[in-house]
């Protein structure tokens, strides 16, 4: 599996331990005439083609009551369940709710009855066939696609933070170099290190189904970023 460090620039900022410091604006770093520390800020953004992918389908009944819009749902929600267990996929959960629908007109909101809707929401590790799995729950009653949900497993996603933090380590040590060079120093230890994770574990994507022709559903998933940030502080010599 192959991924790609996409290196992003830190914020500087230098730490006075004694004296009078003085700003340098180009990189937000403040130095120090005397010996003391630089802290640094810096961000890597790793990219992994996700190994897990959520499907989540729904039957939709309605009535001028809760009953007659329960008894009126497209498909059963076992049907679903065993079309999707069929296809290798694990049902994770599964939820049934009936509400009042309402229509607007110029007079006004207006109950016109009720809906049902049973979701069922499936996951595998095989992620090539969320399209597959959408068109068993089609077949088998589903009339909705609520959406399907691309992520990492815990494996995966950890592989990506290590390569993300060690990236972000990287850029910590050359932007601090950068700015100790600049006032002729070098930089020594690391004497802190203060990490976070953001950004964006999870992508979306729609389900593409030709037209009433046969055709299958088709997704092109996008890719999942794992980033990571780390403050430094360096010892100046």
């Amino acid at each position: 599996m192959v991924s790609r460090p996409l290196a992003i620039a830190g914020v500087l900022v230098l730490l006075v331990a004694g004296g009078v410091g003085f700003a340098l604006a180009d990189t937000g770093a403040v130095a120090s005439s005397s010996n003391s520390t630089v802290s640094v800020n810096a961000d890597a953004t790793v990219e992994r083609a996700p190994d897990r992918a959520t499907v989540t389908v729904a039957a939709v009944g309605r009535g001028e009551t809760a009953e007659a819009a329960r008894n009126n749902l497209t498909g059963d929600a076992d049907a679903i369940t065993s079309a999707l267990e069929d296809e290798g996929a694990d049902v994770t959960s599964s939820r049934f709710q009936i509400r009042p629908e309402y229509e607007e007109s110029r007079e006004g909101r207006e109950q016109v009855g009720y809906v049902a809707i049973h979701t069922v929401e499936a996951e595998t590790s095989n992620v090539s066939t969320a399209g597959t799995l959408i068109d068993a729950a089609v077949d088998a009653g589903a009339d909705r696609v609520e959406g399907v949900r691309y992520s990492l497993s815990e494996e995966t996603r950890q592989d990506a933070r290590e390569e993300a933090l060690t990236t972000a380590m990287d850029n910590a040590r050359t932007d601090a170099e950068v700015v100790a060079t600049a006032e002729d120093r070098s930089v020594g230890d690391a004497v802190t290190v203060q990490t976070s994770d953001h950004g964006r574990p999870v992508v979306y994507a729609e389900a593409m189904t030709a037209s009433d022709a046969g055709g299958r559903t088709t997704i092109q998933p996008g890719e999942v970023t794992v980033d990571a940030s780390v403050s430094v502080t360096y010892e100046l010599e």
